[in-house]
């Protein structure tokens, strides 16, 4: 493991009155790169969207998000251009970005970057987020600081293989070598939460026998996507020891996570985020 994650919390900045809590990556800033998993811990949103909700496509008030979003970016730090989002479909889209696109999908989820899942940028201070409620936030971060990448990634994006396109990505557009990149998986829902069955589980299994766990029976089982994550980076070249795993559940820790399978859907997002530091 690249050393730990730690959790910190900041001022809300103006965005309710508790502190906004987010995990960060230690080893990511000895490249001059920031990289935040955030909790729902903090906000103004209520209801079912308690605490800070940073997901616009959820049923929350819009103005409510946006400020969420406001004080999350703020209290880490992040910035000073706004973040860049992709429309994500649980597929394997990766689009590379700039200054140029700053704010995409910020303030609107129709204007993200349509289809997209993926995102990598050689842009200074141009914070890059997806937003998840159980699968998993995935960030990359060059060694050198040339770039950096976020992934949004489920059971269908990993079976799409989208981690290795993501590698694939840095190296033939950029010239960025596997052995170069850093990477930090955040929490998302855990083996015990994430049941499959069927033909689901028949493909899972075929491709990640060692990510199934706890088998009900031959034909449900709970699926490890953490351990999926591992096996598919790896085989890319990313080094263990370049790696972090956050294996905190989000559906087991309602107090923490926002989770769309514990709550039927009826919840807000969390966002993963990384940066390149500005100068």
């Amino acid at each position: 493991m690249a050393g730990n994650a730690v959790l910190r919390s900041a001022p809300p900045n103006g965005c309710g009155t508790s502190r906004i809590w987010y995990w960060t990556i230690p080893a990511f800033e000895r490249f001059g790169c920031q990289g935040r998993f955030f909790l729902r811990k903090g906000g103004i949103s209520r209801g079912c969207y308690r605490g800070l909700n940073l997901g616009l496509a959820t049923g929350d008030e819009l103005e409510t998000v946006l400020q969420n979003r406001d004080g999350a970016v703020k209290a880490a730090k992040l910035g000073p251009h706004l973040p860049v989002m992709g429309q994500q479909v649980h597929g394997t889209g990766i689009a590379i970005v700039d200054r140029k696109h700053a704010g995409k999908g910020w303030c609107h989820p129709n204007l993200a970057w349509s289809r997209t899942d993926g995102l990598i940028t050689t842009a200074r201070g141009l914070p890059l987020a997806v937003a998840i409620a159980d699968c998993l936030p995935i960030l990359f971060v060059d060694e050198q600081a040339r770039a950096v990448g976020v992934v949004h990634a489920g059971w269908r994006g990993l079976m799409g293989g989208i981690l290795s396109q993501t590698v694939l990505k840095f190296q033939q557009e950029l010239g960025i070598s596997a052995e170069r990149l850093w990477v930090a998986v955040g929490p998302g829902i855990g083996p015990e939460a994430f049941m499959v069955q069927g033909e689901v589980l028949a493909r899972l299994r075929r491709h990640y026998p060692e990510a199934v766990r706890k088998e009900i029976s031959p034909n449900c089982a709970g699926f490890d996507l953490w351990k999926a994550a591992r096996t598919q980076l790896i085989s890319q070249g990313i080094r263990k020891t370049q790696l972090v795993i956050i294996r905190d559940c989000t559906a087991n820790h309602p107090r923490k996570y926002f989770s769309h399978r514990r709550d039927n859907g009826r919840t807000g997002r969390m966002l993963g985020v990384v940066q390149i530091n500005p100068k």
